[in-house]
């Protein structure tokens, strides 16, 4: 499986929204269109699962990830607004037929799921990056470490 960790793009806190209705910025709205390009570069027509936070910010990221992906399905829960690790884990288990696996959360959560799939490449996710593994599934779990292929950052300038 090709699994795609995503961090929500740029959202700053606005005092009439709550935390979960925290809107992108322009500058977030520019960097989700510049994750969704990477993405659409790599999966090109390939089918596509995504799964997402159901907080503005990272539906937003989401959905601008689908509209670059012509083949692709989006499930969004709750559930990953304060999602643990193994939330994640658990997500990946049930879409492990899934040839392309896009996830959009919220830091420590993203950093933290991609120290667990490989320690040895301990990475920082800042607004709109994504980190690219292949991952292998065996019959009882994630077969770890994973295999790192990228890790996407969008262009600071914006």
């Amino acid at each position: 499986m090709q699994l795609y960790i995503v961090r929500h793009a740029d959202s700053k806190f606005v005092t009439s929204a709550t935390d979960h209705q925290r809107p992108l910025t322009a500058k977030g709205l520019e960097q989700a269109k510049q994750s969704a390009h990477y993405l659409q570069q790599i999966i090109g027509d390939s089918a596509a699962q995504i799964i997402s936070s159901d907080a503005l910010r990272t539906l937003s990221t989401a959905t601008t990830i689908q509209q670059c992906l012509s083949h692709s399905q989006m499930q969004q829960h709750v559930r990953f607004y304060h999602a643990r690790v193994g939330d994640w884990c658990d997500a990946i288990m049930a879409n492990q037929h899934a040839s392309h696996l896009v996830l959009v959360g919220h830091n420590p959560t993203i950093s933290q799921l991609a120290y667990h799939l490989n320690p040895k490449q301990a990475l920082h996710f800042n607004p709109a990056c994504i980190g690219h593994y292949q991952l292998e599934i065996a019959e009882d779990g994630l077969n770890l470490p994973s295999q790192l292929i990228d890790f996407f950052k969008p262009d600071a300038t914006i």
